[in-house]
């Protein structure tokens, strides 16, 4: 090892000041290109995976949140209109209901512009599960961004 590293010096001591300095930056830059595609992208893609994990999380947190509030109130409405039950469930979750319309036989229609499917089915069936109203006709059509549109309408559940 000792003759290695001897013929490593003599080698050195053998180029010029410039062969020196170019090797120098020549091994500098091949240092800083190693490190920046073999530790350095890496990393970052790394951090960006969390980042949407994270980002995943937190919705579907938001989403168990409302469904543990919705399994805390009582399961039948009563007497209560399908409206009333919809309309304060929609604004307990900032659901965007864009128009509603009640008909005579006691059904409620809402519809929704967009929103992510992941958000509007949870909803729906914890709202038919626990709060004493049942959807009766249910639409949707994917939008061009990813999201939905829907017509939703509610029933007061039999008892």
């Amino acid at each position: 090892m000792n003759g290695r590293l001897e013929a490593a010096r003599l080698w050195w001591a053998g180029r010029t000041g410039r062969e020196q300095v170019l090797l120098a930056v020549m091994t500098a830059a091949l240092i800083a290109v190693l490190g920046w595609y073999g530790f350095i992208t890496p990393l970052m893609a790394t951090s960006q995976a969390a980042r949407v994990r994270v980002e995943k999380a937190s919705v579907q947190w938001a989403n168990l949140r409302g469904l543990a509030a919705g399994a805390s109130r009582s399961a039948a409405s009563g007497g209560v209109a399908p409206q009333v039950v919809v309309e304060a469930a929609a604004s307990k979750v900032g659901l965007p209901i864009s128009r509603h319309r009640q008909d005579a036989n006691g059904r409620f229609t809402i519809w929704i512009a967009a929103i992510d499917a992941k958000i509007l089915l949870p909803w729906t069936a914890s709202l038919e599960r626990d709060s004493g109203v049942k959807v009766t006709d249910f639409t949707a059509s994917r939008l061009d961004n990813g999201l939905i549109e829907a017509e939703i309408t509610f029933a007061r559940a039999a008892p």
